[in-house]
């Protein structure tokens, strides 16, 4: 690649993405791998050392945004970002390296602690202003494997006074639920079984990523973890830990009520973000043709949220230039903070 390249990185608390991309925005190269971040630092640098073995190596810059300062491995948010930069430092060249100060809506080279508020779990604005540059008026919509980002944008801005994810969630602009890693019984306590009411037991058996592979939606590269049971990623074996909800065995149960208990699981998911989506559109602030914008590997659900409220659909991924070689395993969609961060950087820089 003879053009100045930066790379984005979005660094959250179960995989680590990268973004490699150049100017008047084209996407070259997408990664992501997991990184569970919870267990150890140590994942984080192994992630890194994957990512870097297959990107540019001189890539003329770094751009890094992050949710992993969360993870219970920090005993607060503000070491979890000191700590992550530490070894982001440690694995990308200083001189090179742009963090995402995000209330401020600017990268930095050197984050002091007044910037620590504004770094951590910033990607969603970054992914929401890019949007808003790019696009006239929209509800961006990125639901990821484990939480939900929706943010309005009109005139070039995203229309939002919450930053911290503790006013997120009060303005449900941040929904904590995935496609992935959800635990099914986040989702609701009690599912319609065989013409009963059945309590769904308070444990880890079954993730949201079991629903949707038997609803046949799930995205195969989305799913990079460890099953709750550590067993086979099959429709088999998301039934066998669907059915354990349930204080039974699937072979008791039938494929045929597993899949229908799944499809009932995702209206009750479906319904939490749409309640949030109903809320934003009430305020009334976008066009009646403003679209909802969809991002993260459940962006699926977006299309059908959509289709609901009869608004227009538009995938991020559609807003950028695809150069990539590699099979398309991984979309620009899947990686929207990462992508964002590389594009803002580089506007930045070029404009």
């Amino acid at each position: 690649m003879s053009e100045e390249i930066v790379v984005g990185w979005d660094i959250g608390g179960a995989h680590l993405k990268a973004a490699v991309a150049g100017r008047a925005g084209v996407v070259h190269q997408l990664c992501q791998e997991p990184c569970p971040l919870w267990q150890g630092l140590s994942h984080l640098h192994q992630a890194f050392d994957e990512i870097l073995r297959k990107i540019p190596q001189q890539a003329d810059h770094h751009a890094v945004t992050m949710t992993g300062e969360l993870v219970d491995l920090f005993a607060t948010r503000h070491e979890g970002v000191r700590e992550i930069i530490n070894a982001v430092s440690e694995c990308l060249p200083a001189q090179r390296l742009h963090i995402f100060v995000g209330h401020e809506g600017l990268f930095k080279t050197q984050i002091n602690d007044r910037d620590l508020d504004g770094v951590a779990s910033a990607n969603w604005l970054a992914s929401a202003q890019l949007s808003a540059q790019l696009m006239e008026s929209g509800l961006f919509i990125d639901v990821g494997s484990t939480t939900t980002d929706l943010l309005l944008f009109d005139g070039g801005r995203v229309l939002t006074d919450a930053y911290s994810d503790r006013d997120r969630l009060r303005t449900d602009e941040l929904v904590y639920t995935g496609v992935v890693r959800t635990p099914v019984m986040a989702i609701t306590n009690r599912v319609p079984f065989t013409g009963e009411w059945i309590a769904l037991m308070a444990e880890h058996f079954a993730t949201m990523s079991d629903v949707y592979r038997l609803c046949g939606e799930l995205p195969e590269q989305a799913d990079q973890l460890p099953a709750a049971d550590h067993g086979e990623k099959s429709p088999e074996g998301s039934a066998r830990r669907l059915a354990r909800m349930l204080g039974t065995d699937m072979e008791s149960t039938g494929m045929k009520n597993m899949r229908r208990l799944a499809e009932y699981l995702r209206e009750q998911q479906l319904l939490m973000i749409h309640r949030a989506c109903a809320r934003h559109l009430s305020r009334e602030l976008l066009p009646a043709g403003a679209p909802l914008v969809g991002a993260g590997v459940g962006r699926f659900l977006v299309k059908v949220l959509a289709a609901r409220f009869g608004r227009p659909y538009r995938e991020f991924g559609s807003l950028f230039t695809n150069n990539r070689q590699q099979p398309h395993e991984i979309d620009i969609s899947d990686c929207a903070p990462a992508v964002a961060v590389a594009h803002l950087l580089a506007r930045h820089h070029w404009s």
